[in-house]
Parts: structure tokens; sequence; C-alpha cells
């Protein structure tokens, strides 16, 4: 039972609430169609028994809801669940049926207990009703049965409607999941691009280090070490402060000035409390700064100056416009790796701009 899709169950609070929803309409009705003439006096002289009789309607219909849902399971699975749909109408017609039969036996025997209730609560000698069909009681019977009958089917229908409400929440609740684990799955990847291509960068300014200085190669390795660990640090997570990813600038730019020496500066004007405040996307700042170099030539006399600083909601990255003539290879992973995360994980817009010979990428600053 638990694979079948078309029939998704009730809870049992469900139930009984559908069914006391039911019968606190269907009672007044019933009510209306067999006293006549109610005064105040009648009317509180009968309200205790107008309560059994609301308590019992309401057991009435909760069980036909949970008597309507085995019977669907149940032929759901000997015959499939697409059985109820390609066969609606003998479904509901059967449903129809059952409906009449029950309606005719439970006012058959609530008519008993009602006299006997009556007789109680009046000291009388009960007598057992007379279930003749008579032209004066015809009329009242087949009233009360059509009546149940159409609250039975009422309730059969708004249990269905129900259920089917259910399924499709869960259908929405299940495609709202799969999406967010396909953007989760999205954004590891785009996490897990940057630690080979960071390291591919390093190891050749390592490699260059260890020939000529072995002294500097050693503090290199040791931050080098660093900043991997931080990359690996980082990777569990969606965001970071940004004083952490600030403070990690430090010992990257250990490692780029040991590539380019004063050809590059960097300038950050981010007050302390605006670090402990903000939190922004792991690694953004590297990235920039590495797209910055890629795409710029420096010099002693001409150095590439990096400023970061925060403009509204936006932490901005701004750097001189130098393009290099002859351009890095590019393997398109730094400025669309942080579009593509910040699009995934927070749903906002890194906008990139180039004016007044700068070229500035503003981050949404995630507070």
């Amino acid at each position: 039972m638990s694979q079948l899709r078309s029939i998704y169950p009730l809870s049992s609070r469900q139930k009984w609430e559908l069914g006391a929803g039911v019968a606190v309409i269907y009672l007044p009705l019933r009510i209306y169609m067999n006293v006549i003439g109610i005064d105040q006096a009648i009317f509180f002289h009968k309200f205790p028994l107008w309560i059994i009789e609301l308590t019992i309607t309401i057991i009435f219909f909760s069980l036909w809801i949970i008597v309507t849902e085995r019977l669907q399971y149940h032929i759901a699975g000997i015959w499939g669940e697409d059985v109820l749909d390609e066969f609606r109408f003998l479904n509901q017609l059967f449903t129809l049926l059952i409906a009449i039969g029950l309606a005719v036996l439970f006012n058959a025997a609530f008519g008993v207990m009602w006299h006997w209730m009556e007789s109680v609560w009046d000291n009388k000698t009960f007598e057992m009703p007379s279930f003749s069909l008579d032209r004066l009681s015809r009329p009242k019977r087949r009233a009360n049965n059509s009546i149940t009958v159409m609250a039975l089917m009422a309730t059969y229908y708004l249990a269905s409607n129900k259920r089917a409400s259910q399924r499709l929440q869960q259908v929405h609740i299940n495609e709202e999941r799969l999406e967010k684990e396909n953007i989760k799955a999205h954004f590891n990847a785009l996490k897990n691009q940057i630690s080979p291509h960071f390291l591919f960068n390093n190891f050749s300014v390592l490699t260059t280090l260890v020939e000529t200085n072995q002294e500097q190669s050693i503090v290199f390795i040791g931050r080098l070490s660093k900043a991997y660990r931080y990359i690996l640090e980082q990777s569990d997570f969606e965001y970071i402060k940004l004083r952490t990813e600030i403070e990690f600038l430090e010992t990257y730019m250990f490692l780029l000035k040991t590539r380019f020496e004063d050809k590059i500066n960097l300038d950050v004007s981010v007050s302390a409390e605006e670090m402990d405040h903000y939190s922004i996307v792991p690694l953004t700042l590297q990235l920039l700064i590495e797209n910055a170099v890629k795409h710029n030539s420096m010099s002693a006399q001409n150095p590439l100056t990096i400023s970061i600083f925060i403009e509204g909601e936006f932490l901005v990255v701004s750097n001189p416009v130098q393009l290099r003539e002859l351009p890095e290879p590019s393997t398109k992973l730094g400025l669309q790796n942080i579009i593509n995360r910040y699009k995934l994980l927070i749903g906002r817009v890194v906008l990139v701009v180039q004016e007044g010979g700068q070229f500035i990428v503003k981050i949404p600053l995630i507070q």
C-alpha cells in the first residue's frame, strides 16, 4: 500500500475533522426536516439528545471516510491504482449504492435509538417504532435517506479532493526538494573547480622558487599550505563572514607578491564593524583578484591596484583596465563561477560594469 501513488492517505485527525465538519452541516438540516415547531422549551429539552446525535453522526461520517479509503486501497492493490481513474464512473456508482444502503440502515437504526433515548430522557416506556411505509412516514423517511446519501457522497468527494490536494502538494514538495538537491550539486561542483585551479597556478610559481630561492620556497610552501587548507575548510560552507575572507587575502596576497613583487597592490577599505556584520560566498575575493591578475598587465611603474570597499548592499571590487597585449589562456572559472554561485545560493545578481577606466564587480552582501 505504501507504494500506491494515486491514493494519498489522510491522517486520523483529518478524517475526524472532515467527518465533524460534514456532521455540523448535516445535523441542523436533519433537525429542521424532522422537528416541526421548535420553541425555547423544546430546544433546551432536546438539546442534550441532539448533542448525542451529533456525536453519533460525527462517528458515522468519519468511519465512512475510513472505510471508503481502505476500500480504494484494496481495489488499487488488487487491480492496480489506475483502475480507479479508468473506471471512475463505476467507482462512483458503486460508492453511491453503498451510500444508499448505509443511509437506509443508519436511519432505521438511529430511529430506534432516538426513540429509546427519548423514552429514557422523558421517563417513558420504550416502544419499538413502526417501520410501516404509510403515507405520512414515507416522505419523511425518503427525505432522511436522501439527505444522508447526499451527506455521505459529499463526504466521499471532500475526502477524495483532500487526498488529491495532499498528493499535489507532496509532488510540489518533491519537485522543490529535487531542485534544491540539483542546485546544491551544481553549487558544490562549482566550488570543487576552484581547488585544482588554485594549485595549478601556485605550483608553477613554486617550481621557479625551488630553483632560484630555496629559503623563500619553504616560506611559500607554508603559506600555500595555509591558503589551501582554508580553501578545503570553506568548501563545507555556503557563506562565511566577510572578515574571514578578507583575512585570507593576506595569505593569498603573499603568494601573489612572491610572484609579482611590487607590481600588484591591494587596498581594502572596509571597517571592522562591516567585516563582522556581512557575509559573502567563500573564495569570492580570491577569484576576483585572480581574475584581475589574469587579464591585466602590471609593472613596477604601473602597478595593478585592486580596491575593495562597501557601497550600499554590495561589496565592490575594482581595478583599472590595463589589458594584457597577450592575455593568458582562460579557463573561464573566475568571474562566471562567482556569478553562478550567487545565483544558485541566494538568487541575487552579481553586477559587472566597466566605466571610467575601471573594471568593477559588485557582490551582493549577505546579512
